[in-house]
């Protein structure tokens, strides 16, 4: 098990290493955690304290689950605030922990110097802690059942606040930020519920950046804690447990994507290409579409075992794709975070009016399993009026709506 004084002779063999490297931090608060801490911070998606929703507690359980059948473990987690905070299970052997210790750091400079994270709030813990009392206050003065249906309201739009990386944009400014314009222009809606749906849209664009850059961000950890474990004088069996902890983090199991895999190969190339500028260059200015575009080769491609699976398949199996193809569609998994890119149509919505929506159709069709649902909960709770979605369903365009009463899906 591992103690304070022990953390700390740890850092002292990383730090020196990575920072003669070339990677940069600011002070990172390193706290030794239990299994299930780090679960209840990844459940919160990563902050200490958050307002409490049932969706959080589901994450918990799915998390402890996995963990308790060895199916997934959690080594570390940061919270890219100032000063950052990183959290390590206090089980981790000491071979694993200077692994993980190389992989922080990492993390810290990607947070550091990434153009996508530039704009986020450096003091996001405090916000939602004064978040988390607020919304408890609401609670006590409106009722467990208003606030909680608001939030469960809200939680359809939180992926869609915008995608400007700048936090301070006015609410609904952007047309994609379609929680923003609700909150604003919802004639349906107290002050108390406003101010809630713009604290959820507050922490949803702090997570944004998170969103988009999962393969550019892991895969970076990844290539520095490799390259820094053989600048290590280590012994032959700390090296053999550390080779086992990283061999079990970039096992590839199609057709699940592996972020670490993908993205350390991604970043080895580019440095076998161009030096370490071309992985700075990388770290500052890319998401995870943008790291494919640029660094994603037919060769890592067959090494990573990517493919484009289909449901119908047997085992996962397909025939063998072209790595064009292969490169186009995982593109097109992650932009966008690979989250349907909705507008507001300000044209068509008025108050007292029809909420129209505008779905950009990239050749995938909406969940019209999952749709009415979240239209009735729009129309219910935050609109007070039919909401409308324009989108395209097998080739035909469509507008389906919900007026809180009747569903409808009518080709346009």
């Amino acid at each position: 098990m591992l103690t304070q004084s022990k953390l700390e002779r740890l850092i002292g063999q990383i730090w020196p290493a990575a920072q003669l490297s070339g990677l940069e931090f600011e002070h990172i608060h390193f706290e030794l955690v239990d299994a299930q801490d780090i679960h209840a911070l990844a459940s919160y998606h990563g902050l200490p304290i958050r307002y409490s929703h049932w969706s959080f507690g589901k994450s918990f359980g799915r998390l402890k689950t996995a963990y308790d059948y060895r199916l997934s473990q959690i080594y570390e987690l940061v919270v890219n605030t100032r000063p950052f905070y990183a959290f390590i299970d206090r089980m981790n052997t000491e071979a694993q922990t200077l692994l993980i210790l190389a992989h922080v750091l990492a993390h810290v400079d990607y947070f550091s110097h990434s153009r996508l994270f530039a704009g986020t709030s450096h003091d996001m813990i405090h916000n939602a802690s004064r978040h988390a009392r607020q919304i408890a206050y609401f609670r006590r003065i409106y009722g467990d059942e208003a606030v909680e249906s608001l939030l469960d309201a809200a939680m359809v739009m939180a992926d869609h606040v915008g995608t400007s990386l700048i936090m301070t944009n006015e609410p609904g400014e952007e047309p994609s930020d379609v929680l923003g314009y609700i909150a604003l222009h919802s004639p349906v809606l107290q002050e108390w519920e406003r101010e809630i749906l713009l604290m959820i849209r507050e922490e949803s664009k702090y997570f944004w950046p998170q969103r988009v850059s999962k393969i550019s961000n892991e895969g970076y950890a990844t290539f520095w804690h490799t390259r820094l474990m053989r600048q290590l004088p280590l012994s032959p069996e700390i090296t053999w447990e550390i080779a086992a902890l990283n061999s079990k983090l970039v096992a590839i199991q199609p057709p699940q994507l592996n972020p670490y895999a993908l993205g350390g190969q991604i970043y080895e190339n580019l440095y076998r290409h161009q030096g370490l500028a071309g992985v700075f260059d990388a770290r500052n200015l890319l998401d995870d579409a943008g790291l494919i575009r640029t660094g994603l080769s037919d060769d890592i491609i067959r090494r990573c075992h990517l493919d484009v699976y289909r449901e119908q398949d047997s085992n996962f199996s397909s025939p063998h794709a072209e790595p064009t193809r292969i490169r186009a569609q995982l593109i097109q998994d992650v932009e966008h975070a690979g989250i349907p890119f909705l507008t507001i149509m300000k044209e068509l919505s008025r108050p007292m009016g029809a909420l129209n929506i505008q779905h950009h159709f990239d050749g995938r069709d909406l969940d019209f399993y999952e749709l009415p649902f979240a239209l009735k909960l729009l129309a219910l709770r935050l609109w007070g009026a039919p909401v409308q979605i324009h989108t395209v369903k097998q080739g035909m365009h469509h507008i389906a709506s919900h007026d809180g009463t009747r569903w409808a899906d009518e080709v346009g």
